[in-house]
């Protein structure tokens, strides 16, 4: 019999992480805005693989991969503040690039890449991860299908941010658009250097 609630469970907490308005969550609102569906589906596809990634290590029981992340947390979290930052820039950049009809288009590979190493970049999802295996027990908790579940949950969320945003799109003058995009990049840059104060602390 298969173990059904580890599905039904990775679904869920797939859904839920994907959720939390953060930096991922700005930067494929901002590509979305700037670029259409297809960046913001391939940003979240990669938020999506990361996700998966850190499940699937969550599972298998993979102690040395915590030990990492716990071990290395602080620098892992510089690169990706300082990612953050970059990503920021960008997107600030581009926001005025598309003001003047100058906009630079970044594919979708480029999208994927950055979103999920923005995403791997963060020690605290690993943990969070191997907490709800530990949650779980038994066989859910070892069962390939919560990362799957995790890796469908976290991808419907961000289709349906994707297509709410290109629909919200669509019916904003270009003006309020811009300034969407140009909020989602400041704040951006404040989580990133939120972050790195928050290192030197």
């Amino acid at each position: 019999m298969m173990p059904w609630p580890a599905l039904l469970s990775g679904l869920g907490f797939g859904f839920l992480i994907a959720a939390p308005v953060g930096p991922v969550s700005l930067l494929c609102m901002n590509r979305t805005l700037r670029q259409g569906l297809s960046a913001g589906l391939a940003t979240g596809a990669g938020i999506a693989l990361a996700d998966t990634s850190y499940a699937l290590i969550a599972v298998t029981g993979f102690r040395a991969a915590g030990e990492f992340t716990s071990g290395y947390a602080i620098p892992l979290k510089l690169l990706g503040s300082l990612f953050i930052l970059y990503l920021g820039v960008i997107a600030w950049r581009s926001a005025d690039a598309a003001a003047s009809a100058e906009m630079p288009h970044r594919g979708s590979l480029y999208c994927f890449i950055s979103s999920y190493l923005l995403t791997v970049s963060n020690p605290a999802t690993v943990l969070s991860f191997i907490a709800l295996a530990a949650s779980l027990g038994g066989t859910s908790g070892r069962s390939l299908l919560l990362p799957a579940g995790i890796a469908i949950g976290s991808f419907g969320w961000w289709l349906l941010l994707t297509l709410i945003i290109v629909w919200i799109r669509g019916r904003l003058p270009g003006s309020f658009s811009l300034l969407l995009s140009r909020t989602s990049a400041v704040l951006l840059i404040l989580f990133s250097l939120y972050g790195i104060f928050s290192v030197f602390q």
